[in-house]
């Protein structure tokens, strides 16, 4: 499918691309979510942010691709892949949620149905503009297994504090993984560069929640910090605190 941006191969190392993610990739980006959190210091065992979760790693893990999937079938989510072109696996993958006002990722952007098929197309087509902002799908329930007060409680803080920083009217990077094996590359950086600078060609700030070891990296994106998210972990039986770091980028002129 088409990119909405030009392809930033001067960023990437040789042998990579950047595409648009679609329902095929599933199960790649789950591996890749799993590669990330299993062997980056991130989400070690008995990490902070791992206080909610379901003890049953099978059961998370059903999750999270239940989770993925669905993200196909929201016309507010877009989402681009890294991939390797040797092996023709992704190796990053990155999910945006811009918000109404902002044109320039539409282009060839689509939606599907919960069987991977195409139900709609954004961007415009034969001059007509196709029908936006369908309702999204609903919030997934809590895994089986994990504690539901605290997976509630979780999630609504994540929301309280996208309202308070109006994130509806903000270009919101909620999830951005690479695979370790390919850390040190520059690809998430590809990743994210492309879409922040249409961000800055229509003057949108951008926003996202960061955990501790990524927030040098969203500096050096442009983000700065300006809130904090604690967690009260001791309620799951563990020791100290889980500490998001609220980050906003405002546009950049160009040079």
């Amino acid at each position: 499918m088409t990119l909405p941006f030009p392809h930033p191969t001067s960023l990437l190392p040789p042998g990579f691309a950047i595409y648009r993610c679609t329902p095929g990739d599933v199960p790649s980006m789950v591996d890749v979510c799993k590669s990330f959190l299993s062997l980056t210091k991130a989400f070690p065992a008995g990490s902070p942010f791992t206080y909610w979760w379901s003890p049953s790693l099978e059961v998370m893990q059903t999750w999270h691709t239940t989770r993925i999937r669905s993200r196909f079938a929201d016309p507010n989510t877009q989402q681009f892949k890294v991939v390797d072109e040797t092996t023709g696996k992704p190796v990053a993958f990155a999910k945006w949620d811009p918000p109404k006002s902002m044109k320039g990722l539409k282009h060839g952007f689509v939606t599907y149905d919960n069987e991977g098929k195409v139900v709609e197309q954004t961007a415009k087509s034969e001059g007509r503009e196709k029908e936006e902002n369908k309702a999204p799908p609903p919030i997934l329930e809590a895994p089986k297994g994990a504690d539901e007060a605290l997976y509630q409680e979780f999630f609504e803080a994540l929301k309280t504090m996208g309202k308070k920083w109006n994130t509806d009217e903000k270009l919101v990077l909620s999830v951005i993984c690479t695979d370790p094996a390919y850390h040190g590359r520059g690809i998430g950086a590809a990743l994210a560069n492309s879409v922040l600078t249409i961000a800055d060609t229509e003057k949108v700030s951008a926003y996202l929640e960061a955990l501790p070891l990524a927030v040098p990296l969203y500096r050096r994106l442009g983000f700065e910090p300006v809130d904090h998210l604690e967690f009260d972990i001791t309620r799951a039986g563990m020791e100290g605190t889980a500490l998001l770091t609220i980050m906003v980028r405002e546009p950049k002129s160009p040079n």
